[in-house]
């Protein structure tokens, strides 16, 4: 009879040190389940090739319709534009802090053609501009001051801190269509364009997703090795 009771509380043990073996295990068969493991899995260099693809297909795509969709086109106004009242050369050869303020400076704008205009958009040095709902008959002129034309954030044009470079009209003719004009002035001082190449911005942010995209492989396998 003791011997019996000693070989149960013996087997009432093993069976208590394999408890923890048992839970790992059911453990490991939870997460490690044979049907995940016959799913497929991304090999690092694959999740590259598919992170480079999905970089390179829209701009591959947007290329293609940069280059396959016609042109817009817009109508063009016949008109002219004349400046009067402005500062002369020797003005803007000082630098602008040392400048005194200047008054006046109008520009005039001539339509040239046999409609009238409705709904006009001037916009001058391409930051500036001002909107007028007054009709500019045909062959009429209107004058505008400088001092009217606003940017986004609300400031003037000044001419003791900018010079006069390009006017743009747009306005709308009786056919309903818009059309524009464009005019550029002689400057003393030009401001150099500094514009990129569509295509040269397009490579550089692909550059930059593939730069991202590695960066979350390597930490990917950072993460699957710890």
């Amino acid at each position: 009879m003791t011997n019996a009771m000693t070989k149960n509380s013996s087997a009432s043990k093993n069976l208590t040190q394999a408890s923890p073996d048992v839970s790992s295990e059911s453990s490991d068969f939870q997460f490690h389940s044979s049907e995940q493991q016959k799913s497929p899995q991304l090999s690092h260099r694959g999740l590259t090739i598919m992170l480079s693809i999905m970089c390179l297909v829209p701009v591959v795509t947007i290329l293609v319709l940069w280059n396959y969709l016609p042109p817009v086109f817009e109508g063009q106004l016949e008109a002219s534009v004349t400046a009067q009242n402005l500062p002369g050369a020797d003005f803007y050869g000082v630098e602008y802090y040392n400048r005194p303020p200047v008054e006046g400076g109008e520009i005039i704008v001539y339509n040239q053609s046999d409609v009238d205009w409705t709904h006009l958009n001037i916009q001058v040095n391409g930051n500036y501009q001002v909107y007028d709902k007054e009709t500019i008959p045909a062959h009429g002129e209107k004058v505008y001051e400088l001092s009217r034309f606003l940017n986004r954030t609300g400031a003037r044009f000044s001419l003791q801190f900018n010079e006069l470079e390009r006017v743009r009209i747009y306005a709308r003719r009786p056919t309903k269509d818009r059309a524009t004009y464009y005019q550029s002035f002689e400057t003393e001082n030009p401001v150099s364009k500094r514009y990129f190449p569509v295509t040269l911005l397009l490579v550089v942010f692909a550059a930059l997703l593939l730069v991202a995209g590695r960066i979350f492989v390597k930490l990917g396998a950072a993460g699957s090795a710890a």
